[in-house]
C-alpha cells in the first residue's frame, strides 16, 4: 500500500507498506527501523486484536480473517486463541 506522506510514522514521507501472513516461530532482536531509525514497541497479539489495535476497522478485520482463513488451509494452523497482548522481550523470543 502507497502511503502518500508517512502520517503513521510521524510525517516521515512517501513509503510503502506491505501485510503478509506466514508460520512465525521465533522473533528475533529488537532492531531499529531503516526507514526511520525509531524503535517501536512490539507486541504479541492475535490477528484480530492487531487489526483493532490498530484501528483498521471492518476492512482490516476481513483482511486478517483471511489471514488466519489462509493459515489454517495452508499451513494447518488452528485460529489464535484469545490471550492477553504482550510486549515481545527486546531480546525477542521463540513460540511453540
Amino acid at each position: 500500500m502507497l502511503d502518500e506522506t508517512g502520517e503513521v510514522y510521524g510525517g516521515v514521507g512517501r513509503n510503502a507498506r506491505l501485510r503478509l501472513a506466514a508460520p512465525v516461530t521465533a522473533i528475533g532482536p529488537a532492531a531499529s527501523d531503516p526507514a526511520t531509525g525509531r524503535s517501536f514497541v512490539r507486541l504479541l497479539a492475535t490477528p484480530a486484536q492487531a487489526a483493532t489495535l490498530l484501528g483498521w476497522g471492518p476492512p482490516g478485520a476481513r483482511q486478517t480473517q483471511l489471514a488466519a482463513d489462509t493459515a489454517r488451509e495452508r499451513w494447518g494452523l488452528p485460529p489464535a486463541r484469545a490471550a492477553a497482548i504482550k510486549e515481545i522481550p527486546a531480546e525477542g523470543i521463540r513460540l511453540s
